[in-house]
C-alpha cells in the first residue's frame, strides 16, 4: 500500500491536483463518459418522478374537482411556519383589497389573531382528527394526565374510522411504478391509497 500524500497545517494535501488541462484525450473521454451515464440516469429518474407527480395530480383533480390541487398545494403550504406565514399574509392582502372594492365581507377587526381562544381539547381533539385522517402517525403533544391528551386520542380515533371505513386498495400496477419510484427519491407516501 502507498503513502497518503502529507497533508499541510490547513488539512490540504501537498499532492497535486489533477485539473482538467492535464488529463489526455482518452482520460477526459473516459471522465465525461461516466458523467454521462450518471446524468443519463438522473434525467430518466427526473422524467419518471414528473410523470408520476402529474398522474398524481390528475388523479386528485378528477377525485377532488377543479380546486383539489389548490387545496393541496394549501396543504402543503400550512405544513411549514414559512407558508402559513406567505398564505396568512396573502388572505390579509386579498381582504385589504376587498374592503376597498367595497365587497361586504364578514371579519372582525384582525383575521388572525396571536391569542387562539378555542379551547384547548377542541383544537387537540382537530389536531388528533387531522392527523387521523391523513393517514399520518399519531403525534399526541400533550400530558398523558390532561383533558387535551384524551381528546387528542378521541381525534386521532374519529380520523382512523373515518379513513378506515372508506376501505384500501392497492395501485395500479403504473401506479404503483410510479410510487415506488418516487420512493427511492426521498418520498414517504405510503403505497396504498383510500378506495371509493
Amino acid at each position: 500500500m502507498g503513502r497518503k500524500p502529507k497533508k499541510e497545517k490547513g488539512g490540504a494535501s501537498t499532492a497535486p491536483k489533477q485539473t482538467l488541462e492535464g488529463l489526455s484525450e482518452d482520460q477526459r473521454y473516459s471522465l465525461t463518459e461516466q458523467h454521462r451515464q450518471k446524468v443519463e440516469k438522473a434525467l430518466a429518474t427526473k422524467k419518471a418522478a414528473a410523470a408520476a407527480y402529474l398522474n398524481a395530480c390528475k388523479v386528485a383533480k378528477a377525485e377532488l374537482g377543479a380546486t383539489g390541487m389548490d387545496d393541496i398545494n394549501d396543504l402543503i403550504a400550512l405544513s411549514t411556519p414559512e407558508g402559513e406565514a406567505r398564505m396568512k399574509a396573502q388572505i390579509e392582502r386579498q381582504m385589504r383589497v376587498m374592503q376597498w372594492m367595497n365587497v361586504p365581507i364578514g371579519t372582525h377587526g384582525e383575521l388572525f389573531t396571536d391569542d387562539d381562544r378555542t379551547p384547548l381539547t377542541e383544537r387537540a381533539f382537530a389536531e388528533g382528527k387531522r392527523q387521523g385522517l391523513a393517514g399520518e402517525r399519531q403525534n399526541n403533544q400533550h400530558h398523558v394526565t390532561t383533558e387535551a391528551h384524551r381528546a387528542h386520542n378521541e381525534g386521532y380515533a374519529a380520523g382512523q374510522q373515518t379513513l378506515a371505513t372508506k376501505g384500501f386498495s392497492k395501485l395500479e400496477p403504473g401506479e404503483a411504478a410510479d410510487v415506488k419510484t418516487a420512493a427511492s427519491l426521498g418520498s414517504s407516501r405510503p403505497t396504498f391509497e383510500v378506495a371509493h
